[in-house]
C-alpha cells in the first residue's frame, strides 16, 4: 500500500496528514513514517507548526488592538468581550491540535534524522569539536610556556586553520575548525558564567552542593533561553531535557577549567568547588 501523492508533494501531503492526525489510524501512520515519505512527513509537520506560531503571534497582535480599541471607546466592551471569549475558543482548539501535531513530530522525528544521517553528523561534529579543542587546548600550553613550539606543534595547529567543515542545518555556515572550536568556547564560557554564579549561591560557605540542587536553579535561569525549535528538535531525538544535557556539558567545562569537580556521596551526586576564587571571577566575567 502506498500514500495517494508523490514524495515531493508537500501540499498534498499537508491534506493527508492534516486529515491522519484526527483520525489516527496506525496503518496511514505507518506508511507515512516509512523511509519513501518520512522525511516529507516531517516537514509538513515542522510547517504546521511554524503556521501554529505565525497564526498564534497575529492573533495575539490583534487583541492588544482590540483591547486599545474598547479602551478608547471605539468598540463597546459587550463587542470586545464577545470576540475574547471567541478567541478563547479558538485557542483552545489550536492547543489541543498543536499537541497532536508535537506529539507525532516527536515520534516520526527520530526516523528522518537517521535516514537523513543527521545522528551520524552530529557525532561527526562532536568529535571535530573534541579534537580541535584538545589542539587549541594544546597550543595555548606550549605558548604559555617558556619552550619554543617544534615544527610538528606548529605543523599540528596549522590544521586547525587549514581544515574547514560545512554548514549546518540550524544556520551556521562553511568555517575552519579553528573558528568552529572558538564560537564553541564562547558559548561554554557564556554558559559557564552562568553555572559558576548558581554554584557559588548555592553552595554558599559549603566546599560542594548536591548537584540536584543546582538543575532546578539551572533550568530557571537558562531554559527561558533556548528556542522552542531548539528544545523540540532536542527532545525528538529522544535524549530528555536540552536545558540538563546543557548543564551536563557546562560542568564538564568548568571541571576542564579546573573550577568544580564531580562527586558521589551516600547522599547523591554531588558538585566539589575547586578554584572558589577562580569561579568567582567567572562569575564576574573575568577569565579564571
Amino acid at each position: 500500500m502506498t500514500l495517494p501523492y508523490a514524495p515531493d508533494d508537500d501540499h498534498a501531503a499537508d491534506r493527508y496528514v492534516n486529515n491522519a492526525l484526527r483520525s489516527r489510524d496506525p496503518e496511514t501512520w505507518r506508511l507515512l513514517a516509512s523511509d519513501a515519505y518520512v522525511e516529507q512527513t516531517e516537514r509538513v509537520l515542522r510547517a504546521m507548526l511554524d503556521r501554529i506560531t505565525v497564526t498564534r503571534t497575529h492573533r495575539t497582535a490583534e487583541r492588544a488592538t482590540a483591547r486599545a480599541r474598547a479602551l478608547e471607546g471605539e468598540i463597546t466592551q459587550a463587542e470586545y468581550q464577545r470576540d475574547a471569549a471567541e478567541d478563547a475558543n479558538r485557542f483552545t482548539k489550536t492547543a489541543h491540535f498543536e499537541t497532536l501535531v508535537r506529539e507525532h513530530q516527536r515520534l516520526i522525528a527520530p526516523a528522518a534524522r537517521r535516514l537523513r544521517g543527521d545522528d551520524v553528523r552530529d557525532e561527526l561534529m562532536d568529535l571535530v569539536l573534541a579534537l580541535g579543542s584538545a589542539v587549541d587546548a594544546h597550543r595555548g600550553a606550549v605558548l604559555a610556556g617558556e619552550g619554543e613550539p617544534t615544527a610538528a606543534d606548529r605543523a599540528l595547529w596549522a590544521r586547525l586553520t587549514a581544515l574547514d567543515v560545512p554548514g549546518t542545518p540550524d544556520g551556521e555556515g562553511r568555517a575552519s575548525v579553528e573558528e568552529l572550536v572558538r564560537r564553541h568556547a564562547e558559548r561554554q564560557d557564556d554558559l559557564g558564567r552562568v553555572l559558576a554564579g548558581i554554584v557559588l549561591d548555592v553552595a554558599g560557605d559549603e566546599a560542594s552542593v548536591p548537584r540536584a540542587a543546582l538543575l532546578a536553579v539551572w533550568k530557571k535561569s537558562v531554559a527561558p533561553t533556548l528556542a522552542p525549535e531548539q528544545k523540540n528538535e532536542f527532545a525528538a531525538k529522544g535524549k530528555g531535557s536540552l536545558a540538563t544535557e546543557k548543564l551536563r556539558k557546562t560542568m564538564g567545562h568548568l571541571e576542564r577549567k579546573g573550577l568544580v569537580k564531580r562527586s558521589d556521596s551516600p547522599d547523591g551526586p554531588r558538585l566539589d568547588l575547586l578554584d572558589r576564587a577562580g569561579l568567582e571571577e567567572l562569575a564576574d566575567g573575568r577569565e579564571p
